[in-house]
């Protein structure tokens, strides 16, 4: 069934789309060593700069949702989020998306150049965006501490929440 408010060919155009990449998720159990002669180098590559590329597609995604008369991508996640007041977080939640716009930015500007410069970054930068995920938690604790503790458990609800309403 369509999603309301777009056409035949978006909704399904998102559907193949998304069948489309199941592809590319298989070429990760394929072994280097499997394709054929020559091939192994562009894998190779593009297993390194899928960090950087999945950075600036999300990077790309929070800025999107701050252009004037959208919704920030942070005040769609609470308002499925039932401990927390939409009204009362939408400045936060504004800040927030541009924070992680900003963030993601930098750090696939960063995992980009160091395959430019053959450098291995290892966790360093997935566990630096971890940390900042965790830390965020304590912050909203704080700033609002009627809705009680964050639990990135918590977040992770809304999110999943609010992305089946947003694509059935």
């Amino acid at each position: 069934m369509p999603v309301p408010g777009r056409n035949r060919f978006e909704a399904g155009g998102r559907w193949l789309w998304r069948l489309s990449a199941l592809p590319l998720l298989a070429l990760w159990f394929v072994p280097v060593e499997a394709w054929p002669a020559g091939v192994g180098g562009a894998v190779e590559l593009f297993w390194a700069l899928l960090p950087g590329l999945t950075c600036t597609g999300l990077a790309f995604g929070f800025a999107r949702s701050l252009r004037r008369g959208q919704e920030p991508l942070i005040a769609r996640y609470i308002r499925f989020d039932e401990r927390r007041d939409p009204a009362e977080c939408a400045g936060y939640a504004r800040g927030l998306t541009w924070f992680w716009a900003v963030v993601l930015a930098v750090v696939a500007v960063v995992e980009l150049g160091a395959v430019a410069r053959g450098v291995d970054l290892g966790m360093v930068p997935d566990a630096l965006l971890l940390g900042l995920f965790l830390g965020e938690h304590v912050v909203r604790s704080l700033y609002f501490p009627a809705g009680g503790i964050a639990w990135p458990l918590q977040t992770l609800r809304a999110i999943v929440r609010a992305e089946r309403a947003r694509h059935g």
